[in-house]
């Protein structure tokens, strides 16, 4: 096949398209343009000397039985989430797996393998929408595509999420990067968001939601918020009834002999603040999920968690006779069995984690069931081992081990953007990614879902880069990883990937996350890391690529400064926001000018969790000098 925009080019979809379907033939469409020229149209027919690009695989597309029978098909795309790209003379196929519940994201995944692997995009960053940074679009005048057939047979864990949260005035669901972090999302692996019940109801607001449906993303919703949704003490838009007023018995019973009340229709602390043996608490609660998830059909799990903190659990009668995690589990199996009985493509979240941790002995959990533990259980896991032991083999495997013996489906609930205490430093983790995913498949856990924000971006980029495609595919090395992702930085991409290698190899474990991005850059070679961006920058050519280039190491320089503030070294409270020394006031500069966490929003994709706007009359230097955007490629 010949691309260029003087031959004409065809994409034929499903006769009725799913809207996954139409959403990857919009995309090939959309990418073509950008890279050929090409204005791609819609045939039934076929022209003689036309391209033509099927969009599905036989039973979806009839056309497409030309190039591969169903039979072959099957045989060929064996799990969920699969893909097929078959180039034949004039002909391209790109189609998913059929016949699994995966909302045909093969397809879509199709597509961007194709962008990536035949046209040379690289998908791997965002940054806000008209600037010259982020993913690697390449511009041809033609291209010749051999015949040949690539196949990724199926997803190799199916468990791929964005735990996405959002904190006081460090960012909103109404944030400005939120389309372009859904479209990274998919363009990287990520197959699900885990969140807020309120961020699930804004993303609703805004629309956001159809278009993570047409990306095929599904949704968890719930997190410490479950309370106030599904059991809401003084009503909401879907329970308008005030049940702590009518139903005081369904909450807690306290030492003091008072039933739990919340101080406002907002506060989600009290951790488990049911009586976990009152029957008509959890009838109650199933009627009000099952309701619920009628009228929300992009979400098909439930993450019922706790609230925040650490409480004592119902010192009622009944609840007094089993131990806290006894009752906990009871509570949230009743419930699951309850849903599932009458939603049977619902599934159940359930947190694990500090003192509600331990798996009961006898508990037989329901099918829906899935136990997602905290790497961060009793306390935070060290991290930065590259064979993945701060993880793999430790309690927190056994711990999990237990749960799944029991009959559950397990994954874990991880860190790979740090905890919010770490502050936003880069903390190199991507070698040890590499293993934890490779140990997943060996023991048949589902999967993870780490903390990330549409506004972080470019300080966790390795790592959340590499989280959603070893996942996805867990043969991939850190190496091959690295030789993609390095592509954003075009002539200069072999420098950051030094300098990437010198960071994940000065991280060996001695360090919980809160504080390894602090370790990190206490003990890594700065100078070497520096010199080898300036080689870098001074090597490459591309705008997009430069800028990318300034956007990591930005993330870098503020680790750097970050870190060595007096003022903030011997802090012994958190605060999402914070003053510095800051004397010579580059950190004020980069929030005012860069950041997307606060100061600047949308920004570039980029945090810097600082009060202080004052650069005193900081002179940027050509770190800080982003180039203009091109008009066709980047």
């Amino acid at each position: 096949m010949i691309l260029s925009k003087e031959i004409p080019t065809y994409i034929v979809s499903p006769l009725a398209p799913t809207p996954r379907e139409q959403f990857a033939a919009d995309e090939l469409a959309a990418y073509l343009n950008r890279i050929f020229g090409i204005g791609a149209g819609r045939a039934d027919e076929r022209p003689q000397g036309a391209n033509h690009i099927y969009i599905g695989g036989p039973v979806r597309n009839l056309e497409a039985a030309a190039l591969i029978t169903q039979e072959e098909f099957r045989e060929v795309l064996t799990g969920p989430e699969g893909f097929l790209i078959e180039a034949r003379g004039s002909d391209l196929l790109i189609a998913g797996s059929e016949g699994f519940d995966d909302w045909e994201r093969g397809t879509v995944y199709g597509v961007y393998e194709f962008l990536e692997r035949f046209l040379g995009c690289c998908l791997a960053a965002y940054s806000r929408p008209g600037i010259c940074a982020g993913e690697i679009v390449p511009a041809y005048d033609r291209l010749t595509l051999p015949d040949g057939r690539y196949v990724k047979a199926g997803a190799d864990r199916p468990y791929r999420t964005a735990i996405v949260q959002y904190g006081e005035a460090a960012g909103n669901p109404y944030h400005e990067l939120n389309l372009p972090f859904a479209d990274w999302l998919a363009k990287n692996r990520y197959n699900r968001i885990l969140t807020w019940a309120s961020v699930y109801e804004a993303y609703k607001e805004t629309g956001l939601t159809g278009e993570l449906e047409k990306r095929g993303i599904r949704m968890s919703v719930g997190h410490h918020e479950s309370s106030g949704m599904w059991l809401p003490c003084f009503g909401n838009k879907y329970f308008p009834e005030h049940y702590y007023v009518n139903h005081p018995e369904y909450y807690r019973l306290n030492p003091d002999g008072m039933r739990y009340r919340p101080k406002d229709e907002k506060d989600h602390t009290g951790q488990w603040i049911y009586c976990s043996r009152n029957a008509g608490c959890i009838r109650q609660i199933s009627e009000n999920l099952i309701s619920w998830t009628d009228e929300n059909p992009l979400v098909d799990t439930i993450a019922f968690w706790p609230n925040d903190g650490i409480f004592p659990q119902c010192c009622c009668a009944e609840c007094s006779k089993y131990s806290k995690v006894e009752n906990y589990a009871y509570f949230q199996n009743e419930v699951a069995k309850r849903v599932s009985a009458a939603r049977p493509g619902i599934r159940m979240d359930m947190l694990v984690y500090v003192d509600l941790w331990k798996c009961p002995e006898g508990w037989q959990p329901s099918p829906c069931q899935q136990i997602d533990e905290a790497a961060w259980g009793r306390e935070q896991r060290t991290c930065g081992r590259p064979d993945g032991s701060c993880l793999s083999h430790t309690e927190f495997e056994s711990n999990l081990m237990q749960w799944k013996k029991a009959g559950a489906r397990v994954v874990y609930y991880d860190y790979y953007m740090g905890v919010y205490g770490n502050r936003q430093r880069i903390i190199p983790m991507a070698d040890e990614i590499q293993s934890i995913w490779k140990r997943f498949a060996e023991l048949d856990i589902a999967g993870a879902g780490t903390q990330i924000e549409c506004f972080n971006l470019w300080n966790h980029l390795v790592n959340l880069y590499t989280f959603g495609r070893t996942a996805y595919d867990v043969s991939l090395s850190l190496e091959q990883n690295l030789e993609a992702l390095c592509r954003l930085f075009g002539e200069g991409g072999e420098e950051i990937g030094e300098a990437v290698r010198i960071m994940e190899e000065t991280l060996d474990g001695e360090s919980i996350i809160g504080f390894a991005g602090k370790y990190m850059i206490e003990h890594v070679d700065k100078e070497r890391i520096y010199r080898l961006f300036d080689q870098a920058l001074s090597r490459t050519t591309g705008q997009t690529q430069r800028n990318n280039i300034r956007l990591l190491r930005m993330a870098f320089r503020y680790s750097e400064i970050e870190t060595a503030d007096l003022s903030n070294r011997e802090r012994k409270t958190f605060s999402r926001f914070q003053e510095y020394d800051d004397l010579s006031g580059e950190l004020a500069y980069m929030a005012v000018h860069f950041d997307s966490f606060r100061h600047n929003d949308p920004g570039y994709g980029i945090a810097f969790p600082i009060m202080n706007t004052d650069t005193k009359g900081f002179v940027p230097d050509g770190w800080y000098e982003f180039e203009e955007h091109r008009s066709r490629g980047k």
